[in-house]
């Protein structure tokens, strides 16, 4: 079902437009580490200070700020997380802190200045400033941690539909393009062990590549594969895929893209496409047309992309049906299959 206008900003336009209070109150706390000071132990008031050296003017309210927001707990004066906190905490299974520390650090300024990029067309996000965003990115080892901490949190919670929704016992080789550390890959081949596996990225990403792989015991398991998807060959597989990584160029490269990808797939195989696409009547397109302006403000080319024209990119390039369905999380998956194969 669409949102409409009225259910979007409710009967009270005032608490739309500050709405960004209740966020900050989140993003900061996850940014001064109150979130994961109580996933250690429960603390008062006079202790969370001391542990995070806060000011004792504004600490109390914004405790019980947090408290009736939903985020905290407290009982007989002490603090602690609510159960709903939980995919906050760093290094836990469902973990969105990083998602969340580079929501309060990159987005939150570039939406600030929203207008400016209604204006101008042009990115408003301060982590770099050339128009090769990921080669910049990369090369710096802070802002490629943040990065890759941001981009896991964000398709961590799809791996088991990604695992399940997809019929992987029939193919025997899979090539993830733009996959950086692996990890989507590696849940994938955790549950289905006959899968000859690669990630193809740029070459910047190899060693955090070959770390994660070890700590996850997969090396050797999944491969990578250094490289540039638009620019150098890509290695043949039955299925290629795709996720959260369209949505950061322009229709012209995406199409662009698609057509290179078409030779790869081998005949009968399968290309899977994964994003936030925006898809008219569903209970997702309002959030994901401000996903779309999100990555306008954080990306030279990017931004959402509609479902009919996804369709007629991969119709366009040779493949011979084309379906979806819903990951969750407000993700469609675009299954396009190549005619062929024994």
């Amino acid at each position: 079902m669409t949102t409409t206008i009225s259910e979007a900003i409710g009967s009270d336009p005032m608490a739309t437009a500050m709405a960004f209070q209740p966020a900050k109150l989140l993003l900061t706390a996850v940014d001064l580490g109150v979130i994961e000071s109580l996933a250690q132990a429960p603390a008062s008031e006079q202790e969370l200070r001391e542990r995070l050296d806060l000011h004792p003017r504004g600490t109390r309210d914004f405790l019980r700020a947090l408290v009736a927001l939903g985020v905290l707990t407290e009982s007989r004066g002490r603090f602690q997380n609510s159960p709903t906190v939980t995919a906050l905490v760093r290094g836990g299974p469902a973990a969105l802190d990083g998602f969340l520390r580079m929501a309060d650090r990159v987005m939150y300024p570039a939406w600030s200045r929203l207008a400016e990029a209604l204006r101008t067309g042009a990115p408003q996000a301060e982590t770099y400033r050339g128009r090769d965003m990921f080669d910049e990115l990369y090369s710096d080892q802070s802002k490629q941690d943040q990065l890759v901490r941001m981009a896991e949190d964000a398709s961590r919670p799809l791996i088991p539909a990604l695992t399940d929704r997809f019929d992987w016992s029939t193919q025997k080789s899979v090539l993830e393009l733009g996959g950086c550390r692996g990890n989507v890959l590696a849940g994938i081949v955790r549950a289905h062990r006959h899968l000859d596996a690669a990630v193809l990225d740029l070459p910047q990403l190899q060693p955090a590549f070959d770390a994660h792989m070890a700590d996850l015991s997969m090396t050797g398991a999944v491969r990578f594969h250094a490289a540039d998807f638009f620019t150098d060959p890509l290695p043949p597989a039955d299925v290629v895929m795709i996720g959260h990584a369209l949505v950061d160029w322009d229709d012209k490269q995406r199409q662009t893209l698609v057509r290179r990808i078409f030779p790869a797939v081998r005949p009968g195989g399968a290309l899977l496409i994964w994003d936030p696409i925006i898809v008219p009547g569903v209970d997702s397109y309002l959030r994901n047309l401000i996903r779309s302006i999100n990555l306008q403000l954080m990306t030279p080319t990017g931004g959402g992309y509609h479902i009919e024209d996804c369709r007629r990119w991969l119709t366009d390039a040779g493949f011979a049906t084309v379906e979806q369905t819903s990951l969750g999380h407000d993700v469609t998956l675009v299954t396009a299959w190549k005619a062929g194969g024994p």
